[in-house]
């Protein structure tokens, strides 16, 4: 199974195992005493619904793994109506349903790709709300609650996104030696590029930078390679090439990205001890090539012309 599919599976598992946990909250809640039970029926209602689309998605009945990263965005948008129903008939602004409403704004942030993830926590911001369409909005700090809620919201996205964003930079890193992570990171960057499930903060999602720099001074290589990755942005990978080089393979970086790269390269290797010159080339897929050899070759090219 590839990766996104993995992906997509584990998403959908983990939706099922927190929307049974909200019918166990519903369930355990509703009895107690304080709880609104004018809407009792209602309450149960939706507590069977959630507790069987919940086994559904455990089950894979729906299937979950084949489904695109839209899809998903979508049902996290259809439910709104529901979880917004389901704050009404328990209660309101005080409803016990809150919790739930944290769940799924995890949930949210972590799994869904870039502005996907921003658009379903804020519909989930939305839908807490719609309890001042029937609640005063000086009433049991109504107003303060969902303003709270909708700060808390962008701050956990935020911190979601960019934790993943350098979790996945740093298993990229790890997963295999030098040479054999930049030929791969360039190939998967070149077989991914335009793909909006990837989660990177791109310039342009259709094109990926490869940067290659030659040394003089080989001994600076690995000061230099560790300069260089404080530098570059989350999902970008740096790594030694051999033969005193090092390589950047930027996905979403275009002309202007790569000049950017290239400039602070240059600067960092200008504040190492020994300021060893650097030569540097680089081209961009698809403008200069339509593949990863044929770039590395335009890559090569422009080195040579730099060395003149």
């Amino acid at each position: 199974m590839d990766p996104l599919s993995d992906e997509r599976r584990m998403m959908g598992r983990w939706s099922g195992a927190l929307w049974l946990l909200g019918a166990a909250v519903g369930a355990a809640c509703q009895p107690l005493p304080g709880v609104d039970h004018d809407h009792t029926a209602l309450a149960w209602i939706l507590i069977a619904a959630v507790a069987l689309y919940g086994v559904a998605c455990i089950a894979e009945w729906i299937p979950w793994s084949r489904a695109p990263m839209w899809l998903h965005l979508v049902a996290v948008l259809a439910f709104q109506p529901l979880l917004g129903l389901a704050l009404w008939a328990s209660g309101g602004i005080n409803s016990y349903i809150f919790p739930v409403l944290v769940l799924a704004m995890l949930y949210s942030a972590y799994f869904l790709p870039g502005w996907m993830a921003w658009v379903g926590v804020g519909a989930l911001a939305v839908t807490y709300a719609s309890t001042l369409l029937y609640t005063d909005a000086d009433s049991d700090q109504a107003l303060a609650r969902v303003l709270a809620f909708a700060i808390a919201c962008e701050g956990l996205t935020l911190t979601l996104q960019t934790l993943k964003r350098r979790l996945i930079a740093a298993e990229a890193r790890a997963v295999a030696g030098p040479d054999e992570t930049i030929e791969g990171a360039l190939e998967r960057a070149i077989h991914h590029a335009g793909d909006p499930e990837q989660d990177r903060r791109l310039e342009d999602p259709a094109r990926v930078a490869l940067l290659v720099g030659d040394c003089e001074d080989p001994a600076s290589l690995d000061a230099l390679v560790h300069r260089a990755r404080g530098f570059v942005r989350p999902g970008d990978l740096v790594a030694p090439a051999g033969r005193g080089r090092l390589a950047i393979v930027a996905p979403g970086a275009g002309h202007d990205g790569a000049r950017r790269l290239a400039q602070a390269l240059h600067v960092a290797a200008a504040q190492l001890d020994r300021a060893p010159a650097v030569r540097i080339g680089w081209g961009i897929y698809p403008d200069d090539a339509a593949s990863g050899p044929a770039l590395r070759a335009v890559v090569e090219g422009a080195l040579r012309e730099a060395a003149h």
